[in-house]
């Protein structure tokens, strides 16, 4: 193995010592994340410790809980205060990251820090735990809503809180309807048809001609680039934020785009004109 992996290797076991992992089972995750001798992720440390922790070592597990937890409780308290209800969460998020044949931890690829990744997971299971207490939740994958934004909407004591959330699910949707206009006709109306009108890769493709794979390449651009373009438009508003706060607010938001274009596709009267077939003569480039 390279010189690199295995200086690598050596950051990773000096930034976690209490945890102990083999140098193969290391570049066997480097491996499985696509990165070849001569690549590393950026945070190729919290690669080590979660490679561990997807073998449930416990001293792994315990590591990373004792660098990060702490600083989702003030995350959480977001969505509720209590500490029961914190409590609760991070419990679920223990199971949810280290424990099954597959943790989640797994998944970690070492392209952000870790707390961070860690902070997404958290929000989106205190949300999902908000919603299941009886508590009125928008911004969940199963909302009709077009404010699909991160923003919890139930009575709160703070009232400054609740101004926040207010101005964050109408700041999103105002972006969403910004970035949407932008776009150019083609790129509404393979949108349109995807999300709104429920057709599949196959039925677009015969729309314009091409082949699956390129109405597939196409959904995923425009999607990147609507996400890019509300991202842009909430990081001026809101920039007041710390990033890794930002970040886990738009993890939510990024969880639910399908479901915030839809939305605005079927509702919206100024999107309402973009049909199929107005697009059969449209060269495809």
């Amino acid at each position: 193995m390279s010189t690199l992996w295995r200086t690598a290797f050596e950051r990773g076991g000096q930034s976690w010592p209490t945890v102990e992992l083999r140098y193969e089972t290391f570049c066997e995750r480097l491996a499985a994340l696509g990165h070849g001798e001569g690549t590393l992720p950026e945070h190729v440390e919290a690669i080590y410790v979660c490679a561990a922790g997807a073998l449930g070592e416990n001293a792994a597990c315990r590591a990373i809980e004792q660098r990060h937890f702490g600083a989702l409780r003030s995350a959480i308290a977001r969505v509720d205060g209590r500490k029961d209800f914190i409590d609760e969460v991070l419990q679920l998020l223990r199971v949810h990251v280290f424990s099954g044949p597959a943790p989640k931890i797994s998944s970690y690829t070492g392209r952000g820090p870790l707390e961070r990744w860690l902070r997404t997971a958290a929000m989106r299971i205190a949300f999902r735990q908000k919603k299941a207490g009886g508590r009125q939740v928008e911004s969940l994958p199963d909302s009709p809503d077009l404010a699909a934004a991160p923003t919890v909407v139930s009575r709160r004591e703070d009232d400054r809180d609740q101004a926040f959330q207010a101005a964050y699910a109408r700041a999103f949707e105002r972006a969403l309807q910004e970035a949407f206009s932008e776009l150019q006709p083609r790129e509404r109306a393979v949108l349109r048809l995807h999300f709104a009108e429920g057709m599949n890769i196959d039925e677009i493709g015969r729309v314009y001609a091409v082949h699956r794979a390129t109405v597939a390449r196409w959904i995923a651009g425009y999607r990147e680039g609507l996400a890019r373009a509300i991202r842009g438009r909430l990081e001026a508003q809101f920039g007041q934020l710390a990033q890794d706060e930002f970040d886990s607010l738009f993890g939510l938001v990024y969880e639910q785009l399908d479901v915030s274009v839809t939305a605005l596709l079927r509702n919206s009267v100024q999107f309402a004109g973009i049909a199929a077939p107005d697009l059969a003569d449209e060269k495809a480039s």
